[in-house]
């Protein structure tokens, strides 16, 4: 089994490195191939490893590595407009 836990990390690091981010469910969906238990117990290695992060968006979660959690959390989600006098 230790193969499969393997497996599935890379799996979720293989879509991330696709996608940069992700919601929990885009990756159960797009990787039909491992079962959500499996998947989970990868997220949970991952994130207690520090390589990735999770966070919590209403009823979900994100997730992305931890060298982009940065990264977007310095980018504004909005601009707002500059008035000019």
């Amino acid at each position: 089994m230790a193969t499969g836990n393997a497996d599935a990390e890379e799996a979720v690091l293989n879509m991330l490195q696709r996608y940069e981010v992700l919601m929990i469910e885009d990756l159960m969906t797009g990787r039909p191939d491992f079962s959500w238990a499996q998947l989970f117990l990868a997220i949970d290695r991952l994130s207690r490893k520090n390589v990735i992060a999770l966070r919590r968006i209403g009823l979900t979660y994100q997730i992305l590595s931890t060298n982009q959690e940065l990264i977007h959390e310095q980018a504004p989600h909005h601009e707002e407009p500059v008035p000019h006098h």
